[in-house]
Order: structure tokens, then C-alpha cells, then sequence
């Protein structure tokens, strides 16, 4: 077998195949290691290694690729290596040059020169001589960022880090956050944080080239936040404000990153973390403003939503309650209001003081403000709920208790029943099924209470209606409606026979006379599968997957 006669020794399919693979640019890092000895990466589904030793003529004397296949001919892998290697003697000759041959020849000048130009143009080469240099039992926030970088240039393909390669583009993390297990949180604690920062960063750049869905890139991101609040939290002796500026500096930049990036939490977790530090000293007014420093960027500002922001403000609001005046804590109200957060928090600080009818005012005007947001007019009738409680309104309760009971709220109907008067609950019990019957999200509690109320006829009524529903509520209706129970699962099956047209549907749809034999008995179940048979002779399938029932 030779280069030149591949399409007549090798079957016309794997040679297809092999053609699309090398026109795609499947074939990488083609390299001839010694004379006529070839080398390649072929990527596609996965990555294989292919090697190709020639004659010189051109004849293939042997290959080898690490794919399963198994065969006398070479694989599509090979073929596209070879198509590779014909390509490249095109079009810069078929003679190797003895590389390390010809470096030995070399003057100590000419070898600075050409490894100074591999140095100027190779990345890589940067990075492992950096390294190859550096004091290999210590590290630096330098070095952190280069084994980061390294691992994940080495794993990636075309710009993109494949699923299957996120484990050796973390090579490099995993060698960083061991290092950093072995410091002392107490003596090594700004070495923690600042190499934590460089892991925090270098993998969230990760992940704009990265398919994370394994969550490893992300793990590495938040154990490395985990490292810097603890650090914080454990730092040493006491705070003075000129540690407290300097950590404040270095970490301000890598909270503008994240929030510029958006892919994680990065910047609210570092900023919690170090707000642990407020609680330790007289910093109100620095933290205050560094959070406001933070929201006036433009990282923050170009944000399409205000999330983010109303986060950060409600940092700031806690440090107002916690030493600021409360004069100042109502302005903050008043100024930020427009966020819901912050009205909550106003509501829920009036709450534990007691001041009902506060709440209740808050909520009413949080109700029209919110008008358009039933999720938030859920959360300030909710709010309302509390306070109705503080003050013992028992009316205003049964109200609210019935209109979330109507959205299916569980915790609610019992708040309920507990709030009517047992003469009137028969009553309360009709109105609220009546509304609930045409509520879809009140349906699992309405069929709930049916059950606990032992309302099997209206169970019934249900089912005839929303057929699918026999297969889980059967046992609370086959003891005292066998016959109907019966006809409506037997009308189920049917449904689901008449839209089958594989026998992967006849079989699921076996799996449910399965279910029905459990519900009804073998003689019910025999019967069902003798009308099936009769009524579809022609569908092999069916007749085969009913065959199979026992």
C-alpha cells in the first residue's frame, strides 16, 4: 500500500470518510519525529493518536491509530494522516531535516538567537522555561497564572476546551489549590487570597472556552472563594485601616472583572467576604463606600439588569443597620426604595419590631407599585399574612389563607382550616373545591384534599375527565368503583395504543397493562389484551410486546 494509491487499496467508504476528516482540518500537530516516521492528532467525536512509518517511495509500512477499529485496512484516522502527509511533501518536499542533528552543529550565538525567536513566537515555549526556571517548591501569583494557563492552552482544540479535556485544562488549578492546602491560613493568609484571585480569574476565562458541564471549572472557582472568605474570617491580630485599604485595593479589580465577565457570583462572594472585616472594627463609612465606588462603574451600570445592583445596595444597608443611626437607614429607604429588595427589608425590620399597621401600609403601597409582578404581590400579601398574625385578625387571615390555598399552597389550607369555625367550615370546604376545580395550579391540592376527605366520587368525576390521572389515583377508587376504574384505565390504554406506531411506544404502553393487571387483577387484564389482539391483528409488534405479559 502506498501514499499514491490509497483510493484503490483502501475500501471506498473509509477513504470517504478519511478525505472528509483531512478536508476539515480534523488532522493536528502533523509532525515527522525522524525521517518518514509521522506523527498526528486526528480530532473529531474524540481525539486519536495516528502514527505512519513509510518506505521512501511512499510505501506504507506500518501505522497505527488509536481507535477501536479492527480491520486489515487502515481506519478513516489513517487515511486522513496520510492524505495530511501527502499534502506537506507537496508543498515543502519530502526530505526530513535531522533537527537535533543540525543543532549540535550550531554556535552557542545561533542557538541563543533561534531560541530567542521560539521564545518571541511560541507561547508555550514562554511558559515552560518560565517555569523550567522558577523555584519549583515555591510559588508565586506569576507562577499560579502560568500552570493555569499552560494546562489550558495544552487541552484545548481550534480555541475550545472539550468536555472530555477539562480535566487536563485543570491540571494546572488542581496543582495551584494543593499548594495552597499546605499553607498556614494564620501565617500564609494574603498568599491564600491573592493566589485564590489568580484562580478565581484564570478560570473564569476558562470557562468562556469551555464546556463546564462536568461543573469542575466551576467547583475550582468556588473552593477558591470558600479559601478567601476563610482567610478573611481567620486573619490574624487585630485590623487597622491601612490593611483594611490595602486588601480593598487588591481585591477591587477582581470584583470588576467579575462583574464585567457575569458567568459567576464571583463578585458578590468576594465582597461578602470581605465585609466579615466590618464586624471587627470601625470601617462604616470605607465599606460603605467602596460598595458605592463598585455600583457606579460601568461593569455594574451596562448591566441590562439591576439584579446585581440591588444586591450590592442591600450590602449597604447592612452595614447602615448594623452601625449606622436609624435616621439614616429610613433616608436609605427612601432613596432606594424602587428596589423590592429594600422595601422587603423595611417591612421585615418593622415586622420584628412590631409595628403592624406599618407593615401593612408598606405592603399596600408595595402592592401598587409591584402591580404588574404577580410574584412580588404574592411575596407583600405574604408579608401582610405576618403581620395579620401579630395583630390577631383572624377575618383578614381566613382571606389571604383562602387565596393562597387557591394557588395551591398546602401550608395554607391547613392555616385555613385551622382559622374556621368548624360550623362554618363545611361551607368554606365547598367554596374553595368549587374555585379550585378551575385553578390548574391548585390541582395537586385539590386532588389531595378530595383524598383526605374521602371524596372518592368526586375523585372519580376527575378522572373520567383527565383519563391519565387513573394510573395514579386507582387506589383510592378500585375498592368501592371497580367497574368504572375499569373502563376509564381500559380507555387510557386504548389512547395510548391508537397514538403508538413503534415498538418502543407498544412497549410503554405494555409497561401500563402491567400497571393496570397490579390495579385490577390477572382475569381483567386477560381480557383487555384478548380485545387488544382482535382489535389490532395487523400490528406485529403490539402482538409480540402483549405476547410478553405475564
Amino acid at each position: 500500500m502506498n501514499l499514491n494509491n490509497l483510493k484503490t487499496t483502501v475500501p471506498a467508504k473509509l477513504c470517504e470518510r478519511g478525505l472528509d476528516y483531512f478536508e476539515q482540518d480534523f488532522v493536528e500537530r502533523l509532525t515527522e519525529d525522524a525521517p518518514n516516521r509521522w506523527h498526528a492528532l486526528v480530532t473529531g467525536t474524540r481525539d486519536y493518536e495516528v502514527s505512519v512509518n513509510l518506505a521512501k517511495d511512499g510505501t506504507i509500512v506500518g501505522s497505527y491509530c488509536t481507535c477501536p477499529f479492527e480491520s486489515d485496512s487502515l481506519c478513516k484516522h489513517e487515511v486522513a494522516v496520510c492524505l495530511a502527509i501527502c499534502e506537506y511533501k507537496k508543498e515543502k518536499g519530502s526530505s526530513a531535516v535531522d533537527v537535533q542533528a543540525r543543532l549540535k552543529t550550531l554556535k552557542k550565538a545561533e542557538l541563543l538567537e533561534i531560541l530567542e525567536e521560539l521564545v518571541e513566537k511560541q507561547p508555550t515555549v514562554q511558559l515552560y522555561l518560565a517555569e523550567k526556571f522558577s523555584d519549583s517548591n515555591d510559588m508565586d501569583e506569576e507562577k499560579a497564572r502560568r500552570l493555569i494557563q499552560k494546562s489550558a492552552y495544552l487541552a484545548s482544540r481550534r480555541g475550545i476546551i472539550e468536555w472530555d479535556r477539562t480535566d487536563q485544562a485543570l491540571e494546572g488549578v488542581w496543582e495551584v489549590l494543593e499548594y495552597l492546602d499546605g499553607l498556614n491560613s494564620q501565617q500564609d493568609a494574603e498568599r491564600i487570597i491573592r493566589l485564590s484571585l489568580i484562580v478565581v480569574k484564570e478560570c473564569t476565562e476558562m470557562l468562556q472556552i469551555a464546556d463546564d458541564s462536568s461543573g469542575d471549572i466551576s467547583s475550582a472557582i468556588y473552593e477558591s472563594l470558600d479559601k478567601i472568605s476563610e482567610a478573611l474570617a481567620e486573619w490574624p491580630g487585630d485590623l487597622d485601616e491601612a490593611t483594611v485599604d490595602n486588601m480593598l485595593v487588591l481585591l477591587y479589580p477582581y470584583i470588576l472583572f467579575a462583574l464585567e465577565q457575569d458567568i459567576t457570583d464571583a463578585a458578590s462572594h468576594l465582597v461578602e467576604a470581605v465585609l466579615q472585616w466590618n464586624e471587627r472594627g470601625g470601617f462604616t463609612e470605607k465599606f460603605y463606600n467602596f460598595i458605592a465606588d463598585l455600583i457606579a462603574k460601568d461593569e455594574m451600570q451596562n448591566k441590562t439588569y439591576k439584579y446585581t445592583e440591588e444586591r450590592f445596595h442591600m450590602y449597604q444597608l447592612a452595614i447602615l443597620r448594623r452601625h449606622g443611626r436609624q435616621e439614616l437607614v429610613e433616608a436609605f429607604y427612601a432613596k432606594y426604595g424602587h428596589y423590592p429588595a429594600i422595601r422587603k427589608a423595611q417591612v421585615r425590620q418593622a415586622l420584628d419590631a412590631g409595628e403592624f399597621e406599618k407593615v401593612i401600609q408598606l405592603c399596600d403601597e408595595s402592592e401598587q407599585f409591584d402591580a404588574n409582578f404577580a410574584g412580588l404581590l404574592n411575596d407583600w400579601k405574604k408579608l401582610c399574612f405576618e403581620a395579620y398574625e401579630g395583630m390577631g385578625n383572624t377575618e383578614e387571615l381566613i382571606g389571604l389563607s383562602f387565596e393562597f390555598a387557591l394557588d395551591g399552597e398546602e401550608e395554607y389550607y391547613y392555616k385555613l382550616r385551622s382559622l374556621v369555625d368548624v360550623k362554618r367550615w363545611p361551607e368554606k370546604l365547598e367554596a374553595l373545591l368549587a374555585e379550585m376545580k378551575t385553578r390548574p395550579r391548585s390541582r395537586p391540592l385539590y386532588l389531595g384534599i378530595l383524598i383526605d376527605e374521602q371524596r372518592f366520587e368526586e375523585l372519580l368525576d376527575y378522572c373520567r375527565t383527565e383519563v391519565s390521572a387513573i394510573e395514579y389515583l386507582h387506589p383510592h377508587l378500585v375498592a368501592d368503583y371497580p367497574h368504572e376504574v375499569n373502563e376509564i384505565y381500559t380507555t387510557y390504554i386504548y389512547r395510548q395504543i391508537e397514538r403508538a406506531s413503534n415498538r418502543k411506544a407498544y412497549w410503554s404502553a405494555c409497561q401500563k397493562i402491567k400497571d393496570f393487571q397490579q390495579a385490577l387483577g390477572a382475569e381483567a387484564t386477560t381480557g383487555l389484551i384478548e380485545e387488544l389482539k382482535f382489535m389490532y391483528p395487523k400490528r406485529k409488534a403490539l402482538l409480540d410486546e402483549l405476547g410478553k405479559i405475564k
